[in-house]
């Protein structure tokens, strides 16, 4: 069966908040699929589904492939020419996709796009921001711009569709070509850091990622997985920076890249030893042994990737896009003292 637009639902353990996901999915004004793909849940998500939700189609993965391969291994499946990726702990408007793909009419290099991602606290919506998309930093993470502000007091071209480096996988909208041109999310990364790569990669080879902000979503963060603080996300972070760091910088933007990174990870496992924090510091050093024994693949990926590129650093630069890593840096210490213990992709400036 093909459509023009389909909602693809990555579910994992997901059966205790996936309702107000999938009603709001249901209530977009573009008619759309709504399929839920599970990811192996061990708390019978799927036969909840369909018992409680007859008209959304499932698809049962089998195991937990993480963000990456769930979704690669979901959406090789299902035809259709644009893909919202939602996670289970995430809420659309209605008017969601029509605001979308009504920009992306008129701006055809619009190959991914997000709206106003807001946080979603103590069972509704909120005027806090999470996301107006992001900036990516050459030490390959990234962060979250206007998170934990309130709308109202973000500055007005943040409010109007800007270009951004990439959008946050809770609730994406991507051409089906776009998704596949790129190869997909690289499965090595399993989570974390996959929509900032795929993002990323767009725009080196010369499509545009886009925010229009008039296109609400709000998310539950930290319901799906285990929370910013949990090793698997220090792990996963750690490695996949590494991934991005040598898959997608130019020479010169990855020696330097290089040198602030290990010097900020000589300071955090200084930090990590001295409050006695062993399940960060044990999964700091399992991250970073993880990337050097994948040096070799993602050393293949970066000639690939690099002998195609369409944009150079210093035009990324230029954008706005690419930001020096000590920028990260600021924007944890502003999260410090907001006095946030969930901010998003900057434990590693």
């Amino acid at each position: 069966m093909s459509a023009g637009l389909a909602i693809v639902v990555l579910s994992f353990n997901a059966r205790a908040h996936i309702d107000v996901c999938l009603g709001a999915a249901l209530a977009q004004t573009r008619q759309a699929r709504v399929i839920v793909a599970d990811n192996g849940s061990s708390d019978e998500t799927l036969a909840y589904v369909r018992e409680r939700w007859p008209t959304v189609e499932t698809l049962d993965l089998g195991a937990n492939h993480g963000f990456a391969g769930g979704y690669n291994r979901a959406l090789a499946t299902i035809d259709a020419e644009w893909l919202v990726l939602l996670n289970s702990d995430a809420v659309l408007a209605p008017d969601w996709c029509a605001r979308l793909l009504d920009f992306a009419g008129t701006h055809p290099h619009a190959a991914i796009l997000g709206g106003s991602l807001l946080f979603w606290r103590d069972g509704g919506p909120t005027e806090i921001a999470q996301s107006l998309g992001s900036h990516v930093t050459d030490a390959g993470t990234a962060y979250e711009v206007g998170w934990g502000q309130p709308i109202a007091d973000l500055p007005a071209k943040l409010l109007d569709p800007h270009a951004t480096a990439a959008i946050p996988g809770a609730a994406l909208l991507i051409r089906r070509s776009t998704f596949w041109s790129l190869g997909g999310f690289d499965p090595g990364y399993f989570a974390y850091l996959e929509d900032v790569d795929l993002g990323w990669r767009a725009w080196l080879t010369g499509d545009e990622v886009w925010v229009v902000p008039g296109a609400r979503a709000w998310h539950a963060y930290g319901a799906s997985a285990g929370g910013r603080a949990s090793p698997l996300r220090v792990r996963c972070m750690q490695r996949n920076r590494y991934a991005n760091m040598i898959k997608l910088l130019e020479a010169p933007t990855l020696v330097s890249g290089l040198i602030t990174s290990i010097a900020y990870d000589v300071y955090r496992v200084l930090e990590y030893a001295t409050r006695g924090d062993g399940h960060a510091l044990r999964a700091l050093f399992q991250g970073t042994g993880e990337a050097l024994m994948r040096l070799p693949r993602w050393w293949e990926a970066r000639r690939r990737i690099q002998r195609g590129r369409k944009r150079t650093d210093r035009e990324l630069r230029e954008a706005g896009l690419l930001v020096p890593a000590l920028a990260a840096l600021r924007e944890y210490r502003r999260l410090a003292r907001l006095g946030t213990q969930s901010a998003a992709r900057v434990d590693n400036p």
